[in-house]
């Protein structure tokens, strides 16, 4: 009767806390040790794909470049009292480092000097990582977004000339486009540039383009005008953002596989020495139970 009631207690004080450390076992080591080969196989092929996407991305790249360069200046500051739009230009996907953190903060603290300014403003998100991170915080101002873009292939300039006219399509005075440049491998520039609405680029436009002769209906040329710039600018930010999120996955899962090895190879160490404290052990219980025989 008193050991039956007893003893439960006696186990339950001796029983190890949770959240207490102690020595690995070498079933725990070798388990660990497959966790993170399987992880090492995983981080190196997420390498190797996102390095062949990215020659692909550099070569669409370089062809928006040349594309978008002609329309360089043509945009023309505007002051407008009106609504401010801000289009953060993220990622759909994560693992790629900090491209979406530095959109992301760069985003919040242009609507929080906003919302300071007392100035109105709306959020318009590309790419679902913006979408998800800044709609927590400012999703009242939310009026659109897309995601799911050209599914992980370059961005053609149909898509480009989709997402301008759904921009466009917006109420603002002005518009606000916080992307990643991209530089080379391992660099990119976050950037915000500014680009007028329509109707106050239709406003100015007479006087900007003075020196040039215009063709076409009164009035409707300046809006294909400015559909036409404001694509072919989109297109060359939304190339650059597509090639920094391939190289900085490439990056990130080159130093995850790199980190990855280098805790294989710690843990291998360990779980031989444990293995060979098992392996001397039992030797000495062996010898020793041997020469109490012979004694």
């Amino acid at each position: 009767m008193f050991t039956r009631r007893t003893v439960p207690r006696i186990a339950a004080a001796v029983k190890k806390p949770s959240g207490a450390r102690g020595f690995a076992s070498e079933k725990e080591l070798r388990d660990r040790l497959g966790t993170i080969k399987n992880i090492s196989k995983v981080t190196k092929a997420m390498n190797m794909v996102a390095a062949a996407k990215l020659r692909k991305h550099q070569d669409a790249l370089e062809l928006a470049n040349k594309f978008s360069a002609s329309m360089e200046g043509m945009f023309y500051e505007v002051e407008s009292d009106s609504k401010i739009l801000v289009v953060p230009v993220s990622t759909d996907k994560g693992l790629c480092g900090g491209v979406n953190t530095f959109v992301n903060r760069e985003s919040k603290s242009l609507m929080n000097s906003l919302i300071a300014d007392n100035k109105e403003f709306s959020l318009f998100t590309y790419g679902g990582k913006a979408k998800g991170n800044l709609g927590r915080a400012f999703g009242k101002y939310m009026v659109g977004g897309v995601t799911d873009i050209a599914g992980g292939n370059p961005i053609t300039f149909t898509e480009s000339c989709e997402i301008a006219q759904t921009i466009a399509a917006n109420e603002f005075g002005e518009c606000k486009v916080i992307y990643n440049k991209f530089v080379n491998m391992i660099t990119f520039d976050t950037l915000t540039v500014n680009f007028p609405s329509a109707s106050n680029f239709a406003e100015n436009a007479a006087t900007k383009f003075e020196a040039y002769e215009e063709e076409g209906d009164e009035g409707g040329h300046y809006k294909n005008f400015y559909e036409f710039m404001l694509a072919v600018q989109l297109h060359g930010i939304f190339n650059n953002a597509q090639t920094c999120e391939q190289s900085s996955r490439m990056t990130a899962m080159d130093n995850s596989s790199s980190n990855a090895d280098e805790m294989y190879e710690k843990l291998l160490l360990q779980a031989n020495r444990v293995r060979q404290q098992k392996i001397t052990k039992e030797l000495m219980e062996i010898v020793a139970g041997a020469s109490a025989v012979q004694d």
